[in-house]
């Protein structure tokens, strides 16, 4: 894009560069010096830029460290601690049996109402409450290694909870567990008679 007059708009700032440069010095060389400044050079602010960029990328492309896998356990137990809860806040709420039935050999479990037949609803879904450790890329390499209460975990319309057998339960009851590789392991505790559920 010319002006009325032929110079491009490029033209006209190099000219108006070389003004500035001439007033600032007499000396030719320190003219050619002073107008490669403005022409190639790099601004501290541009410079600052392309390091962080660059440190970010370098960040994001190093290899995941070994803490994964306790970050994965850790959130596994949380998932398993909530759900129960649930199940147990809802049994008295409605004021019927809830419970969650734990199938270790697939890595899944599913809570229910009133009895295994009748699934109970996902709050955040709104389809059946099942949960697969092999299916959810945020628990992959979890599993879910053993149960002490016969795999079901059942709260009554006042909190308390039973064992797979229907008793109540008269020690914790223990959700175990670990990684894959078995390097790391925690425990889901449910407390005898309150049905208090805590992590270990």
């Amino acid at each position: 894009m010319k002006n009325t007059k032929g110079f491009t708009p490029l033209q006209i700032l190099k000219d108006s560069l070389l003004v500035v440069c001439k007033l600032r010095s007499k000396n030719s060389d320190r003219l050619i010096d002073c107008h490669r400044k403005f022409v190639t050079g790099f601004t501290l602010i541009e410079l600052v830029m392309i390091i962080v960029i660059l440190g970010i990328l370098a960040l994001a492309s190093m290899p995941k460290t070994t803490a994964e896998p306790r970050v994965k356990l850790e959130a596994a137990c949380q998932k398993i601690a909530l759900d129960l809860r649930y199940s147990q806040e809802m049994a008295l709420a409605q004021q019927v049996r809830f419970g969650i039935s734990f199938d270790p050999a697939a890595e899944t479990y599913f809570a229910y109402r009133v009895n295994v037949g009748t699934k109970a609803r996902d709050p955040q879904t709104r389809n059946n409450f099942d949960v697969s450790f092999a299916n959810l890329s945020e628990f992959k390499g979890i599993d879910i290694a053993s149960t002490n209460f016969s795999n079901k975990m059942e709260f009554d319309s006042t909190g308390a909870p039973y064992d797979g057998s229907g008793v109540i339960l008269s020690s914790q009851g223990i959700v175990t567990l670990q990684t894959t590789d078995g390097a790391y392991s925690r425990t889901v505790r449910i407390e005898a008679k309150t049905g208090k559920v805590n992590i270990q």
